[in-house]
């Protein structure tokens, strides 16, 4: 069981999240404006923040800087009608994921659970599990080898950096600046962003992964990427 904390200023969203995450066995606590979301934050505790991006106060990119100020506790945006931009702000400052509404309680659930088991069993993973087997596909991280179907697969350095990266954070969403980052530098802009895609494309060709039924790599569009494997 984990204790959720929900930040919405629609009652009949809190109204659903609390039954149904409560029917699955999770401890729900409600705020309704950022101000009150912080409070309980900081009362609380919680395993995991559910944020909508518009609140009556303070704006959500708001709460998530001031929450990441002082905790790594997990943030899932809440996203209406708010803009793809406003989704990229609120990532960048340090949100984790973001699921649009209107959402079904499963896919909520299936989020919530692949968050909470990230942040509570990353590191015994990346030590006990060297190699990711998903159906045909087998990545050894710590022979730095990548099998589909048997066959050895040879990709280059940077396609090698892009594969780790997005292994090593199995379902969490990862901008743009995220892989960025990882692989280039934070110095690098939109040339970088253009590079990202064709060697993510050039990746996908070899591990024989279709972008419009991913079965790997999936694409939160003008957002980022989302490794699947580890969660189906």
């Amino acid at each position: 069981m984990a204790k959720v904390l929900a930040v919405d200023d629609e009652p009949q969203i809190l109204t659903a999240l609390g039954r149904g995450l409560t029917r699955a066995g999770h401890d729900v606590i409600v705020a309704r404006n950022g101000e009150d979301g912080l409070a309980a934050a900081a009362a609380a505790s919680p395993d995991v923040v559910l944020l909508d991006l518009r609140l009556p106060d303070l704006d959500g990119i708001e709460v998530v800087k001031r929450l990441r100020a002082w905790t790594a506790v997990p943030i899932v945006l809440l996203s209406g009608s708010g803009s793809e931009r406003a989704r990229v702000l609120a990532l960048d400052a340090g949100a984790d994921d973001f699921i649009d509404k209107p959402f079904s309680m499963e896919e909520l659930r299936a989020r919530l659970g692949a968050i909470l088991r990230r942040s509570g069993t990353a590191a015994v993973t990346a030590i006990e599990q060297p190699t990711v087997q998903v159906g045909d596909l087998a990545v050894d991280l710590s022979a730095r080898r990548v099998r589909v179907a048997g066959e050895e697969v040879r990709l280059t350095p940077l396609q090698w950096k892009l594969l780790e990266v997005l292994v090593a954070n199995p379902g969490k969403l990862l901008t743009y600046r995220d892989i960025i980052a990882a692989v280039w530098s934070d110095k690098h802009g939109d040339e970088a962003r253009d590079s990202l895609r064709v060697h993510l494309r050039a990746l996908r060709q070899k591990l024989g992964d279709d972008a419009s039924a991913p079965r790997y790599v999936a694409t939160e569009a003008g957002v980022g990427y989302r490794w699947l494997g580890s969660d189906e």
